[in-house]
């Protein structure tokens, strides 16, 4: 199976809160565990060390996108996305999910950091521009 640039522009937008219908918002997580397909297993650090999920993206309010625009089945972030000060360790993180909601909701993809972080008390987690690429194959 294969996508057309149009298909995963348009995959790729709902995945990134530029969609509408059950995906128009988009918060990205972080987990210290691998999950699992169903959606399982994605262990993200407690609030009460500080963290919150990160939007990166309501449809139809421009100033929560900080995703690009989609071409040829990849998108990088053009903003920074950044994680609120960790206010105790948090672990290491392993691992990305992109969600529908800021807290519970639906984990719609997941992926392994290229290099795992070390979140340490005063530290706050972050991408900056074009270190994070979403990539449809």
């Amino acid at each position: 199976m294969a996508f057309t640039n149009t298909g995963s522009t348009a995959i790729l937008n709902g995945l990134i809160g530029k969609g509408t219908g059950s995906l128009a918002n988009c918060y990205m997580g972080l987990s210290t565990s691998t999950p699992n397909a169903d959606g399982t297993n994605f262990t993200e650090p407690s609030s009460t060390l500080g963290y919150a999920r990160s939007v990166i993206g309501i449809s139809g309010q421009s100033a929560t996108q900080v995703m690009g625009n989609p071409s040829n089945g990849s998108v990088s972030n053009t903003d920074i996305i950044f994680f609120p000060e960790a206010t105790s360790a948090w672990g290491t993180i392993t691992h990305f999910g992109l969600f529908t909601a800021a807290s519970g909701g639906t984990l719609i993809v997941y992926g392994a950091l290229t290099s795992p972080i070390t979140v340490s008390a005063n530290y706050v987690p972050l991408f900056r521009v074009g270190n994070f690429t979403l990539t449809l194959v």
